[in-house]
């Protein structure tokens, strides 16, 4: 082996090929006329969606290798204007598998951006329900995680980790009653893809947990006004959650040409109980989920799997959520998600004589 892999593999863990090999992939993506034309079409409808974007990944530096800092430091001296674009950032840091100091990082953000954008583009072009819609997203997101964990098969091979999605079987009964949400997600890096010469750090295992509410909506302004006849609004209750909470909204109320992304929308900038403006401060899912996996601030912690399942279902019952889904570097995390839930089970709350929410889908 080439002494530039072999310091290559101790500093990022990959060699010189399999980096040039994983940009290629990343840059072919965004540059697809498929892509261009889905990211354009929410870029087209909010002015401040560039920014708005590039602001939630740039605010935080903790997902940023010595070399991704570096790299935001010359393009910040250079010219500080263009840390305003997310397009600029995209093309000249994201797609860059050393810039980010956890490779799961890289693979997070490929694998949703790629399944967001046939989502978009393929399913949300005809009328579904909400829970068809979600069941798209999430099998498209388990789809695509296969897809781009193979591209970095290798260094993740070496570093003991395996990329994986994994569905967590609820036995759903109503959904989306007590944490007024509709669907979880669990993200769990245990730092095994951290970059070899990255200095180790006691928050290089992540585990946190996700609730979203999904929504359809005609553009640009969404219903958010569902209630429980016991409990209150379901946006109340949403915001209650000890872990991040957010509204995921779906262009599919009335047809459209082309269909904005999913935008997943922080349920703390949803002012009002009533309909809120879709386009206002919303991001799009690859671009969430990437903030919320590096920010601890944006989406708080769990310190072990029992504790995220609690963070999600605290005061509820089992059939509160319609789906639960792992996304993992652990090739034993599903299992032991599904392990945690079953104990849990038994300790859950139940509701099943309340009256539920009255769920309008048009």
């Amino acid at each position: 082996m080439a002494d530039e892999d072999q310091t290559m593999l101790g500093t990022i863990g990959m060699t010189v090929y399999e980096l040039m090999a994983a940009e290629e992939y990343a840059r072919a993506l965004i540059a697809d006329e498929h892509t261009v034309r889905a990211m354009k079409e929410f870029t087209n409808a909010s002015l401040k969606a560039d920014a708005f974007k590039s602001d939630a990944i740039r605010g935080t530096g903790a997902w940023k290798s010595d070399a991704g800092t570096m790299l935001m430091t010359l393009i910040s001296m250079n010219d500080p204007k263009k840390l305003d674009s997310f397009d600029l950032l995209l093309k000249q840091m994201l797609t860059k598998p050393p810039v980010y100091r956890d490779l799961a990082d890289w693979w997070l953000f490929f694998a949703a951006l790629e399944a967001a954008t046939g989502f978009q583009l393929e399913t949300c072009v005809g009328r579904k329900r909400e829970g068809g819609l979600t069941t798209h997203l999430l099998e498209a997101l388990g789809a695509q995680g296969k897809i781009w964990s193979a591209y970095i098969a290798e260094p993740i091979r070496r570093a003991g980790a395996t990329l994986s999605i994994s569905n967590i079987d609820l036995e759903v009964g109503g959904g989306e009653q007590t944490t007024g949400g509709d669907f979880g997600l669990i993200l769990d890096f245990d730092g095994k893809t951290v970059q070899p010469g990255a200095r180790k750090r006691p928050d290089d295992h992540r585990i946190i947990p996700l609730i979203f509410q999904a929504k359809r909506y005609a553009r640009p302004m969404a219903d958010v006004s569902q209630s429980h006849l016991k409990r209150g609004p379901q946006h109340t209750l949403l915001g209650r959650n000890d872990c991040a909470a957010a509204y995921i909204f779906y262009d599919n109320l009335k047809p459209a040409p082309i269909p904005l992304p999913p935008l997943v929308k922080r349920v703390e900038n949803v002012p009002s109980a009533t309909t809120t403006d879709v386009l206002d401060q919303s991001l799009d899912f690859a671009t969430y989920l990437l903030r919320a996996a590096i920010d601890p601030v944006y989406a708080p912690r769990a310190n072990s799997t029992d504790d995220a399942l609690r963070m999600i279902f605290k005061k509820a019952a089992a059939q509160d959520l319609t789906k639960l889904v792992v996304v993992s570097n652990d090739p034993g995390a599903g299992n032991r998600y599904r392990s945690g839930f079953s104990m849990l089970k038994h300790q859950l709350k139940g509701y099943g004589d309340e009256p539920e929410f009255v769920h309008q889908e048009n």
